[in-house]
């Protein structure tokens, strides 16, 4: 029986651990009770408004809604006190510390250790301390969040994407990849300002027939990298099927055989593109088999980059995108249209393909 100044918590995560882990360490106090757990950021705004708890726990990078939107939908509609428990404490993410905060949420704690070690127990006391606090503070609704979710979703995608100034895009793809890569190729206009640079898994006999299909599509000119070609706005470079495309200081290419699980390895041209450009690279990393790219797309967002992965919904193979979601190396989660919005929004800077 819950004490009656016990403390009704609802914990939002999408990975099954995460949740476990958080719903043991609040559960250490006996005045805090976990009513309900959410694994999406949907789920999380039905069971806010049906459990009516005293506090949530939330996750920022989920599959769909993320945190952020959950946060808008909550604070709009049936305002809860909300605690951020992130892995990404002071990175340069899409969302900054006080758009979170301006979002209605309380505080941002970093996300607990997952494996019980020597800094669990004190980690669970400075959480239940944080959560029986925050749990008495008085929250309004937040008119700014109910303005945003009548805010067209394109709108929203475009501001984001409007404030980097991009030098470079760098797709990743496998199983499934073409079609997607095709469709947001084709999208892009003649004029398109970034660099694109692709890793797609592909056997080397289709590579220059899909290619040649492609080039037809695109209004950019597009080839095969060749090593110490140059990275530059408007054009699109694709890693050879048998190499992998690293990117050196001043936007060169080195083709590179070092031995990897797979070839061309999207993990090694995405975190020497981090290296290398920092902040002013986008990461996309599309439908595919395993988990090639999602430490790479970490290694950008960790670098200040934008990144963003295919949703589930429109992916052949959810395997890479999920990847990289469950290492939170994701800041969007998108479809085929979210997608080409995103990248046609990169286009309304001017940018610098060399890398320093």
């Amino acid at each position: 029986m819950r004490p009656r100044d016990g403390v009704r918590v609802m914990v939002v995560d999408d990975s099954p651990v995460a949740r476990e882990v958080v719903r043991a360490m609040l559960e250490t106090d006996a005045q805090i009770q976990v009513v309900g757990m959410a694994a999406t950021g949907r789920e999380a705004v039905d069971l806010t408004a049906r459990l009516r708890p005293d506090l949530v726990t939330m996750d920022l990078v989920m599959p769909g809604m993320d945190g952020m939107e959950a946060t808008r939908r909550i604070m709009a509609s049936h305002p809860t006190p909300i605690l951020f428990l992130s892995s990404f404490l002071g990175q340069n993410g899409i969302y900054s510390r006080g758009e979170i905060l301006a979002a209605g949420a309380l505080d941002i704690v970093e996300k607990p250790q997952q494996i019980p070690d020597t800094r669990w127990q004190a980690d669970s006391t400075a959480l239940v301390r944080k959560v029986k606090s925050l749990a008495r503070v008085p929250v309004v609704t937040h008119l700014h969040g109910a303005t945003a979710l009548r805010e067209p979703p394109s709108k929203l995608i475009e501001s984001a994407a409007s404030r980097r100034s991009v030098s470079v895009v760098a797709i990743g793809a496998s199983t499934g990849g073409p079609r997607i890569v095709d469709e947001l190729l084709s999208a892009l206009p003649a004029n398109y300002r970034p660099a694109v640079v692709v890793v797609q898994h592909m056997a080397e006999e289709l590579m220059h027939g899909w290619l040649a299909a492609l080039a037809r599509r695109c209004g950019l000119p597009l080839r095969v990298a060749e090593d110490g070609d140059r990275i530059q706005s408007g054009r699109v470079l694709f890693a050879p099927p048998s190499a992998h495309l690293a990117v050196m200081p001043g936007g060169r290419v080195c083709l590179d055989n070092t031995p990897q699980s797979v070839c061309p390895s999207v993990d090694v041209t995405f975190s020497t593109m981090a290296t290398v450009y920092r902040s002013r690279v986008a990461g996309l990393l599309l439908s595919g088999m395993g988990a090639d790219g999602a430490a790479g797309l970490l290694a950008i967002r960790r670098a200040g980059g934008l990144t963003m992965v295919q949703n589930e919904s429109s992916c052949v193979v959810f395997g890479m995108p999920r990847a990289a979601i469950k290492l939170e190396a994701a800041q969007r989660i998108y479809g085929p249209a979210q997608l080409k919005r995103s990248l046609l929004a990169l286009n309304g800077a001017r940018s610098r393909a060399g890398g320093g």
